[in-house]
């Protein structure tokens, strides 16, 4: 039997070139899905309801999930406010574009998995950016550090 020694095995193989976070912002956000096979949802408690929890690796700048829901006026949401059961307000998050205040309305329960992002005020694991696609805005949370599992 022949021996084959560590300095004697050619090994090659390519990476695939890393998608842009943009690139892959736009094709979640255009098809309305979720990374289901990096996310997973887990109960946390009752104040806090579900949370979604990483269960796969994120580089640091990484798109992870858009925040989906209506984007309507502020106008609106200060109604939409009113009329919530306050654990349904909590779902509105405004924004400032172009000057103006707008919200997303994520208070439906449609199964998107960014509607259920905790933050951690003091270490977040994310933030939000705004993208434009198609000359709608869309809202969606980037990965804040690198996460390996």
């Amino acid at each position: 039997m022949r021996q084959i020694y560590p300095e004697q095995v050619a090994c090659s193989f390519e990476m695939p070139p890393r998608i842009s976070p943009l690139t892959d912002a736009c094709h979640h956000v255009g098809l309305k899905t979720d990374k289901t096979w990096k996310l997973e949802v887990k109960y946390i408690n009752a104040v806090k309801g579900r949370g979604v929890f990483a269960i796969g690796s994120f580089s640091k700048g990484d798109f992870i999930v858009e925040y989906r829901g209506d984007l309507i006026s502020d106008g609106e949401a200060q109604k939409r406010r009113r009329i919530y059961h306050p654990a349904c307000s909590g779902f509105l998050f405004a924004f400032k574009l172009r000057g103006k205040t707008w919200c997303i309305d994520a208070s439906r329960e449609d199964g998107s998995f960014g509607r259920l992002v905790n933050d951690d005020h003091r270490h977040p694991n994310c933030r939000m950016k705004r993208i434009d696609i198609a000359g709608s805005t869309h809202l969606s949370f980037c990965s804040q550090r690198h996460k390996r599992r």
